[in-house]
């Protein structure tokens, strides 16, 4: 099919049948100086989960974007939804054909209710009709009861967690099939704020959704996530369709191979550090929402890994030692000196720099350069007499985007036009610069593709060689199990159990992380 010599439009047709859901010939999209797609040919059957995966860059954003409308592709492009030929048009053009969407990016209004943004779909359909507020609620509470979610249909959605935000969005999306009028739904990095608990949960209902006879894109970089829910995987690179495969025909390594162009070499841990080695970090007794008491140390050439399930307390370690959330009690000591609490400013003149999971609300301003946000912390070195020195600047910034492999190696590139996998790289840049003694990385690759995110783990087990500690809270038990000499699980709240050598496993990290024994 989509490797294959492609049909002509005539023939297309003739093949489109009561099974398939969507299909698209010689697609195409050219911007100014870049061929995004080439000639892709794509095809999906109602009731099938079709994963489509590449790195960033591929063409899989501009994929998605045409089929919402947001970009038009160049011309010769042949698209059927069902049997019916129609044209890309815009976003309210595709609704009206049965498609939707869950962008990475969520659509919700966050001052409206859950109930409210449910509703909205609805209100061009109804016109004049009145509307129905407690018809609205309970419907509201049925399609969230589907998902799992006891959550008052009233509650505003910026009073919900991200997870929640994400399962809302999905239910809104049901909302839609709950009128019978969705024939394929298109989700994007959908998992990227679920742990392993919510992202079954999603995939029950995926499943509900496929048995349904409605067809399922599911763009994601998570490729074990991929091959578990998926009963096909499209392979997009350099804008081509290099494979098309039925799951059960591909291993992990063979996929990750196709999207990157030849095999990767995983991270591993440093070596363990020597025994009786004073701390750089020791945390006592931490508290704040759903982690208590928790204490630990780490010296240098460590990395320590934290995790747990969404909730159980492991995120909140990140909040704490960045400084943006003051904690409830408890003692953080750096290089032997006490805080009892600190700002950002604090943390990075004591020598501790954090890098957040949320890089573009928390960790980067999209709309500036990549010098911009490199240098943002600390302009003191670049300031004479009153004026900025942008060559110096400059060439501060280039030394450590080079560092951190971020293309392209540009200053002066708005961070909104990198992928992924190079935003990353640039936070980090910026937390390199301080020179800290103390790194702590919030799920640093999330939400990346396994090119990128093989580098920043290779990068962070190249950190550990220099005299400083590092701290990974992070979801991804890979992730963990390639870079950290000891782990840590939260549940309940605690931290319950303490994983080091040959201990750190993925089934092990999983299975304590779920395990309701008690905590130490």
């Amino acid at each position: 099919m989509s490797v294959a010599e492609p049909l002509s439009h005539t023939e297309g047709q003739e093949q489109v049948d009561a099974r398939t859901a969507l299909r698209i010939e010689h697609l195409s999209k050219t911007f100014p100086g870049q061929r995004a797609l080439d000639e892709v040919d794509f095809e999906i059957s109602r009731g099938e989960i079709c994963a489509l995966v590449g790195q960033n860059g591929s063409g899989k954003s501009t994929l998605i974007k045409i089929l919402s409308g947001f970009h038009k592709p160049d011309a010769g492009c042949a698209v059927w939804l069902g049997r019916e030929p129609i044209e890309m048009v815009a976003h309210h053009g595709m609704l009206r054909h049965g498609v939707r969407f869950i962008h990475q990016d969520l659509s919700l209004v966050p001052s409206l209710s859950i109930r409210e943004n449910l509703a909205l779909d609805d209100i061009g359909r109804r016109r004049l009709a009145p509307l129905r507020s407690r018809q609205e609620r309970a419907r509201a509470s049925r399609l969230l009861m589907a998902f799992g979610l006891t959550i008052d249909p009233d509650t505003l959605v910026s009073a919900l967690t991200r997870f929640e935000q994400s399962a809302v969005e999905i239910v809104r999306a049901l909302a839609a099939i709950d009128n019978e009028d969705v024939h394929l739904l298109v989700l994007d990095e959908p998992t990227s704020s679920m742990g392993a608990a919510e992202v079954q949960q999603l995939f029950t209902t995926l499943r509900q959704v496929k048995d349904m006879g409605i067809a399922v894109l599911y763009v994601s970089h998570t490729l074990p996530e991929v091959l578990e829910i998926a009963d096909r995987v499209t392979v997009l690179r350099d804008g081509r369709i290099v494979a098309d495969r039925d799951v059960a025909e591909i291993t992990e390594k063979e996929l990750i191979e196709l999207i990157v162009g030849h095999s990767i070499e995983h991270a591993s841990p440093p070596a363990p550090r020597a025994e009786g080695e004073a701390p750089i970090l020791a945390v006592h007794e931490l508290t704040l929402g759903g982690l208590q008491k928790a204490s630990f140390a780490v010296c240098k050439h460590e990395i320590l890994g934290i995790t747990g399930l969404i909730g159980s307390g492991y995120e909140q370690v990140g909040r704490c030692l960045s400084g943006f959330a003051n904690w409830e009690h408890g003692t953080v000591v750096i290089d032997g000196k006490p805080f009892e609490q600190f700002t950002p400013g604090t943390a990075i003149r004591a020598g501790l720099v954090a890098m957040p999971a949320d890089r573009t609300k928390a960790g980067l301003i999209p709309q500036f350069t990549i010098a911009e946000n490199v240098t943002l912390p600390d302009m003191s070195f670049f300031w004479k007499h009153g004026r900025l020195n942008y060559k110096a600047e400059r060439a501060d910034v280039l030394h450590w985007i080079r560092a951190t492999g971020v293309v392209p190696p540009d200053p002066g590139r708005l961070v909104q036009e990198l992928s992924g996998g190079n935003q990353q790289k640039v936070l980090l840049a910026k937390a390199l610069r301080l020179r800290p003694r103390v790194l702590c990385l919030s799920e640093p690759t999330q939400a990346v593709d396994v090119g990128a995110a093989a580098t920043i783990r290779h990068l962070i087990t190249d950190l550990a060689t220099d005299d400083r500690a590092i701290v990974v809270c992070s979801s991804d038990a890979e992730e963990l199990v390639q870079v950290c000499q000891r782990v840590l699980i939260t549940r309940g709240g605690h931290i319950a159990t303490e994983l080091t050598g040959d201990e750190i496993t993925e089934d092990r990290i999983i299975a304590e992380s779920q395990f309701e024994g008690s905590a130490r």
